[in-house]
C-alpha cells in the first residue's frame, strides 16, 4: 500500500480569511514524476507542495530543473539539504524571459480586473491604485490568489513583466458560485475603466482580464471594448485571447533550455489537427513563456509562491499585457492590432513563434 500522509493544514485560512488550501494527501516519496502524473486541473496538481512541512517525507527532487516543475510557496518547509536550492528556484522564477529588460513600462498605466488581493504586499505597496468595483459587497473581504498572480506577472516590482508601469487594480467580489453575476461584476469594472479614462489626464492603456464572458454577455463586452479603444486602451481578456496567443512551458535550469507544449496542449493538437484550417491557426499562434514563475502571495506582505510547469491562460494574459505595456513605453501610439501582427512575426524557437520584445 502506498504511504500517503495527510495534509496537516486542512482548510487553512490566511490572515485575510481566505481558504488557501483544501485537504489532500501526499505520497510518502516526493518526486517530480508523481506531480507530472496528476490531472493538471486538479487541486492537488495546482497547490502541490504549498503549506507543507516536508521533513518527514522521502524527498527525491534533487535538481533545480526538477524543482522548478512543481509548485511551492514561502510557507513550504523543505529539508535542510534542499532549502538553498528552493530559494534559488523561487528567486529565478521572478524573472521573465521576454526580452529587453531596459524597458519597464514606465509611464504606462495598466489595469487588472480580478478578485480582491492584499494590496499592501511589497510588490505593489505605495504604487497601486485600488478600486473596489462593488464597495458594499460582503465578498470583498476575501483575498484570492488568482488576482494576486495576475497583478504580479503584469506589474509586480520584482516579478512583473512591466515593473515600472502604474497599476490600477479593479477588485470584483469573490463571488464565483453564480457565473452570470460574477461576470456582470467584470462588466461593471469595464464600465468604471471607461469612465476613468474619459475623466483622467492619465488614462489606462491596457486592461488585463484573465476570464471570459458568457455568450449572452459578449455584446455588452464588445461595446465596452470599443469604448475603451476610443480612449486608446486595449482590453486583453479570455474572450478573444486564444485567437492569437497560447502559453508555453520554458524549461529552466536545463543545459539546453527549450520551449515545450504540455500534455493537454499536445493532445488538443492531435485531436484537432485534421479539422480544416486548424494547423494553419496553430502554426500562426504566438506562444508565451509563462510557466515556472514566481508571484506574490496573499498570505503576508512579503510572501511568494512558485508556480509549476502547467500552462495557464490566466497566467499568460498578464504576460502579454505586460509586453504590450513595454511596447507602449517605446511606441506610445502602437495600436493593439498592430502589436498582435508584430507578435506573430517573432522568431520561431523549437518550431513555435515565441513572444519577445525583439518585435519592436
Amino acid at each position: 500500500m502506498t504511504d500517503r500522509r495527510k495534509n496537516p493544514n486542512e482548510e487553512k485560512k490566511n490572515s485575510f480569511g481566505s481558504v488557501i488550501t483544501s485537504a489532500f494527501d501526499l505520497p510518502g516519496r516526493i518526486t517530480a514524476e508523481y506531480f507530472d502524473s496528476l490531472d493538471p486541473f486538479s487541486r492537488e496538481a495546482i497547490w502541490q507542495l504549498c503549506y507543507r512541512d516536508l521533513n518527514s517525507y522521502d524527498f527525491r527532487i534533487d535538481s533545480p530543473r526538477e524543482l522548478s516543475q512543481v509548485c511551492f510557496n514561502s510557507e513550504t518547509c523543505f529539508p535542510d539539504a534542499v532549502r538553498d536550492m528552493a530559494d534559488r528556484v523561487m528567486q529565478d522564477g521572478k524573472k521573465h524571459i521576454l526580452g529587453d529588460t531596459s524597458l519597464t513600462g514606465k509611464g504606462i498605466k495598466v489595469a487588472v480586473i480580478d478578485r480582491p488581493i492584499n494590496k499592501d504586499h511589497i510588490e505593489f505597496r505605495d504604487r497601486i491604485e485600488y478600486v473596489n468595483v462593488a464597495p458594499d459587497h460582503p465578498d470583498n473581504e476575501y483575498a484570492d490568489f488568482h488576482g494576486m498572480v495576475c497583478a504580479s506577472f503584469l506589474s509586480g516590482s520584482s516579478c512583473g513583466v512591466a515593473p515600472g508601469s502604474e497599476l490600477v487594480y479593479f477588485a470584483i467580489p469573490n463571488e464565483t458560485n453564480d457565473l452570470k453575476r460574477y461576470y456582470s461584476h467584470q462588466l461593471s469594472a469595464l464600465e468604471k475603466i471607461v469612465r476613468y479614462n474619459e475623466t483622467s489626464p492619465s488614462p489606462i492603456r491596457v486592461v488585463s482580464l484573465s476570464a471570459p464572458f458568457l455568450p449572452e454577455q459578449k455584446e455588452a463586452r464588445d461595446a465596452l471594448a470599443d469604448k475603451l479603444e476610443k480612449t486608446r486602451c486595449a482590453l486583453i481578456d479570455a474572450t478573444v485571447f486564444g485567437r492569437s496567443f497560447q502559453g508555453i512551458d520554458f524549461e529552466r535550469f536545463s543545459p539546453d533550455p527549450s520551449f515545450v507544449l504540455n500534455g493537454w496542449q499536445t493532445e488538443n493538437y492531435e485531436n484537432n489537427k485534421d479539422r480544416p484550417g486548424f494547423t494553419d491557426y496553430f502554426s500562426s499562434l504566438c506562444f508565451v513563456p509563462s510557466t515556472r514563475r514566481t508571484s506574490a502571495a496573499n498570505d503576508t506582505n512579503d510572501s511568494y509562491i512558485h508556480w509549476s510547469k502547467t500552462v495557464s491562460e490566466s497566467w499568460t494574459i498578464p504576460h502579454v499585457a505586460g509586453v504590450y505595456a513595454l511596447c507602449l513605453q517605446k511606441c506610445p501610439d502602437l495600436r493593439f492590432e498592430v502589436f498582435i501582427a508584430k507578435c506573430k512575426k517573432c522568431e520561431r524557437k523549437n518550431g513555435y513563434i515565441v513572444l519577445n520584445t525583439d518585435l519592436l
